[in-house]
């Protein structure tokens, strides 16, 4: 099958309101800055080509309050993304799929290695992804996901900014780097597989990076496992 995800403005703006949270505040009791955070995909569904091609439009996106989030998993319950989707449907959104975060601090992986493999999704993501598929109701045979990764640099620097794939946008938001990651995933033979995926996002595809007059992500002195914020002057 063919997937084409489309992403509004307003849904980019919620996963980077909610993932830069959850990438530099600390929560609660949690040892670091840097947890993972979980979210439902609402829209429309259109399909171009009925069991070859579907266009799914991404208007906003709703965090799993409820979830289990750390720094290396989150745990979301299925109780809750069956009320949410009922009250989405009452409304007249789908529920689309879901995504996650990815959060690296800096002496965790290097943005090299983030550019090779941190953007993409782990073998307990894949598990968790096969678990989803087997438990839709018959017919519907795929899995939507989409990865939010950030990352911090020492210093601002777009000059990698852009698509890097049909489905990935490397991007700057001051000097934090973000990859956005986009898969459908279906199963043959009871095994998973990458359906062809492609990624719009008009205000990536228009803007490259977030250019506007912001502030300084870093660790705080003496703690390189707690970030901080610093806004412009």
């Amino acid at each position: 099958m063919k997937h084409i995800v489309e992403i509004s403005k307003q849904a980019l703006t919620q996963m980077l309101l909610n993932g830069f949270e959850a990438f530099v505040i600390k929560h609660g009791d949690k040892k670091r800055s840097g947890i993972e955070f979980h979210a439902s995909l609402y829209g429309d569904i259109k399909i171009l080509e009925k069991g070859r091609k579907y266009r799914h439009q991404i208007e906003f996106i709703s965090v799993d309050t409820s979830a289990e989030m750390d720094s290396g998993e989150v745990a979301f319950t299925l109780e809750a993304a069956d009320l949410k989707e009922d009250i989405a449907e009452q409304m007249g959104f789908y529920q689309l799929g879901k995504m996650h975060l990815h959060p690296y601090l800096t002496h965790e992986m290097s943005i090299d290695e983030v550019r090779k493999c941190g953007f993409d999704f782990s073998a307990g993501d894949l598990k968790s992804f096969s678990d989803a598929i087997d438990r839709y109701e018959e017919g519907v045979g795929y899995h939507l996901e989409v990865l939010l990764t950030i990352t911090e640099m020492k210093q601002k620097n777009t000059s990698l900014d852009g698509r890097k794939a049909p489905n990935l946008f490397e991007f700057s938001v001051g000097n934090c780097k973000c990859f956005l990651h986009a898969q459908v995933f279906s199963k043959l033979e009871d095994k998973l597989q990458r359906d062809g995926t492609e990624l719009l996002c008009s205000f990536l595809e228009q803007n490259g990076h977030l250019d506007a007059n912001f502030g300084l992500i870093k660790a705080k002195k003496g703690r390189k496992r707690i970030l901080e914020y610093k806004p412009s002057n």
